[in-house]
Formats: structure tokens, sequence, C-alpha cells
């Protein structure tokens, strides 16, 4: 007789009109009840002012108009990045559709963030000193929207959404763990790379975060695939536009096509 183990075979409950009608949300709330999925689901909204310093300030005022100019380095251009096209999948309601909105601004916009990040990091040690110091001092002067950031992560996500959902919590430690393998920003001088960490420390963690949110309430690849757009790597698990119903079995059951798993 074979001693392997086998793995648990889940069995998702038939579908309702209700279930047919909102295929995620009420998937959560077959898996872990009303109490939870709401508890942890409206928190997610908060982002939103987040999102938006993030897109006005760091995105635009600082990379786009003053970085980028000086440095000579890439664009980052929005609509390669941000797209909102899932609310046009057929089988979901507007709660569905509109969730699926909200996830593919967050993500596209934190995955444009870490990207205008990395093309900073990477700006070579030879550039004149001077650029290096206007640069610094841009980061420094957004350090007030910095700390903005950090609570927003550590309140909103780590304890507001984590927790009644069952998604891993994401740290500094871990968001230090993977600089320090790619020895982020390295070459600079300490004065350009500590503030550069320090951003970067957030975004990362907020994209981590997002990863696990997205993973569970629009795990639905996009329709849009024209040449030059940037996904994020967590959408290669994601369901196919008509694999609804097959996402529903998923949700109902794991809860989420990450690798995280919930934890309860």
């Amino acid at each position: 007789m074979s001693n392997k183990a086998t793995a648990p075979q889940y069995a998702a409950p038939r579908p309702t009109e209700w279930t047919l009608m909102y295929p995620i949300f009420s998937s959560h709330v077959r898996r872990i009840g009303w109490v939870r999925t709401f508890a942890g689901g409206l928190p997610m909204y908060l982002c939103i002012p987040l999102l938006i310093v993030l897109h006005v300030t760091t995105c635009v005022a600082a990379y786009q108009w003053l970085l980028r100019p000086l440095f000579g380095i890439p664009r980052v251009r929005w609509a390669d990045h941000v797209i909102i096209d899932r609310h046009r999948i057929a089988g979901m309601g507007w709660f569905d559709k509109f969730n699926c909105m909200f996830c593919g601004y967050a993500n596209g916009l934190v995955t444009m963030a870490n990207m205008e990040l990395d093309h900073l990091a990477r700006v070579h040690r030879s550039v004149p000193l001077w650029k290096q110091a206007v640069a610094a001092l841009v980061v420094l002067l957004l350090s007030p929207l910095v700390v903005i950031f950090e609570a927003g992560v550590q309140i909103i996500y780590n304890i507001l959404v984590s927790r009644p959902l069952g998604m891993h919590r994401v740290s500094i430690a871990e968001a230090s763990r993977v600089m320090t393998r790619e020895g982020y920003a390295a070459q600079l001088p300490w004065f350009g790379r500590l503030p550069l960490r320090c951003t970067k420390s957030i975004v990362l963690r907020f994209s981590m975060a997002l990863e696990q949110i997205e993973s569970s309430w629009c795990p639905l690849k996009h329709l849009e695939t024209r040449e030059g757009i940037v996904y994020p790597k967590h959408h290669d698990r994601f369901f196919g536009p008509h694999e609804i119903e097959r996402m529903r079995q998923v949700l109902s059951t794991v809860g989420t096509v990450s690798d995280r798993r919930p934890t309860w």
C-alpha cells in the first residue's frame, strides 16, 4: 500500500442565481461568512486616497516632471500599466466589476511606481553629484507622504484587511531581504540610497499586499493584450475571461490563486 499522501479534494457549492451574478463576492461569503468578508473587504477602499496621492505626487510630479528629465531615464507610460477593462467581462455583477476596476487601477499604479523607482536605483554613480543631491532633496521633501504611506500599509492592510480575511501580513524585514538580495541602489551614495530604499520598501510592501488582494478579489486576466503593456507577474496565475465558473469554484474553496494561501 502506498504511503503517499493525497491532496485534499474541494467541492465548491452549487451555483445559485446570486452566486452566478456575483461570483467573486459570493464565493468569499460562502467560504468565510458575511462578517469576515465585510470586515476585511470594506477597509480595502481606504487605500484609494493613498493611491491617488501616490499617483499625483510620486508618479507624476516627482518622477515624470523632475527626476526623469534630470537623469534622462526612461519614461514610464500610464497607458502601459494602468489597464481598466475587466468590467467588460460577462458574467459578473456591478460589485465584482467595481472591485476589478479598483484592482486594475491599484496594481497598475503600484507596478508603475515600482518601475520608476527601479529606474532611479540604476542611475550610475558617475552622474554629477549635484544631480544626485537634487534627487535626494526631492525624495526628502516627499518624506511626509512616505510616512503616510507607511501608516497606510501598516494600519489599513496589516491590521484592518489581512486579519479578518486571513491574508499574510507584509513586513519591513521581507521587503529589506528582497532589496538586499538584489543589491538595490547599492552604487548610490548614502544620501541617495537611504531615502530611495525607504520609499521602495513601502511601495514594494504595498505591491505584496495588493497581490494577495487581487488574487482573491479579481483573479481574472485582462482583455487588453497589445504590445507594450506591463502586467504584474502574479497575473500569470489568473483565469481567462471565460473561466468564471472555474474561478468561482477555486475562490469558494481555497479563497485565492496566490501562493500565499489564507491562514484561516
